[in-house]
């Protein structure tokens, strides 16, 4: 496997929630309250997924923060009988060339559920509009591991929900992440927080609990996007990851104080590096034995907070 700088710690890199809402949908704040919420915490973006209605402005765009455009698409479904609900992201992707992208403040009419094949249809007119697509809260949505491995199209899960997490438990995706990757699906994870109101400045909130940390040299909207689709970026509910890269063989990663540092593979068994007094490590590596399915990071801090990598697909050519 060829030399490869994945994350480079003396390169630019912008941190964003892409999953908020605001009173246009279900939040309790407005667009205002909501930018200016995470703008004063130090982020860079963010996007307003409001409920089935379509944010497409930059009206409120400065040097230093910007808003992603986007919406979060449900299904009607019910969960008497079904036993779950799909919620999809879609951040814009002018890429994409849609012909006829959805307007500022379209709304998306929810399809009725029949089978799997609605929830396709939907992934593909999200992205025949344009759309990047993400598959929301799987375990909040208690979706099937077998069902997101049958969907194609979408880029990335989210493999950490801030808001089901900190209220109902469930907002932990990791297991659907893995079992889909295991079976050879190419995805990136996502953080976020889903965040719909209550009090921005408590020690427990909905705010600041998850984000995406993204490198790119111009704090631009396909700029972000482009950098998604590549894998550079890291997902986070405390860490920081500096640095990610391949030399000889061997997957470096660099970050911030952490209790562990976790290289998860298949179908060989990873690699955990600690500490044997208990001391904070900041640094580790992994030898790349050329079959392997995929492997990724986590950095793991003392209070089990967790900054993910995306994966890197050893058996492929991986690209920068």
């Amino acid at each position: 496997m060829r030399d490869a700088v994945i994350l480079n710690a003396e390169r630019q890199k912008y941190k964003g929630n892409i999953h908020a809402h605001s009173i246009r949908s279900d939040g309790e704040y407005t667009i205002e309250q909501m930018r200016e919420a995470y703008r004063s915490k130090g982020y860079h973006f963010m996007c307003l997924s409001d409920h089935e209605i379509y944010f497409h402005s930059d009206a409120y765009d400065t040097g230093d923060f910007i808003m992603l455009d986007g919406y979060e698409m449900a299904c009607e479904m019910d969960r008497e009988t079904t036993g779950q609900q799909y919620h999809l992201h879609g951040l814009l992707d002018r890429s994409l060339l849609a012909e006829k992208p959805f307007q500022h403040d379209e709304v998306h009419a929810k399809p009725d559920y029949e089978n799997l094949d609605t929830i396709q249809q939907l992934i593909d007119e999200m992205r025949s509009k344009g759309n990047l697509v993400i598959m929301n809260h799987p375990e909040w949505s208690k979706n099937r591991e077998e069902d997101l491995l049958q969907l194609e199209g979408y880029a990335a899960i989210e493999i950490y929900n801030h808001q089901s997490e900190i209220q109902e438990a469930v907002g932990y995706g990791i297991s659907y992440w893995d079992y889909v990757l295991k079976r050879g699906k190419q995805v990136n994870a996502i953080a976020a927080d889903d965040a719909h109101g209550g009090p921005t400045d408590m020690a427990v909130s909905e705010f600041y609990g998850g984000w995406i940390v993204v490198e790119t040299e111009r704090l631009e909207q396909q700029a972000i996007i482009e950098a998604m689709k590549a894998g550079r970026y890291y997902s986070s509910n405390g860490p920081t990851i500096y640095d990610l890269r391949m030399e000889n063989d061997r997957l470096k990663v660099k970050c911030s104080p952490v209790q562990s540092i976790r290289f998860i593979t298949f179908p060989h068994n990873g690699l955990a590096e600690m500490d044997p007094t208990g001391e904070s490590i900041t640094e580790a590596e992994y030898f790349i034995q050329n079959d392997e399915q995929y492997v990724r990071v986590e950095c793991v801090d003392a209070w089990g907070k967790v900054a993910w990598s995306n994966p890197i697909y050893p058996k492929s050519e991986w690209q920068v």
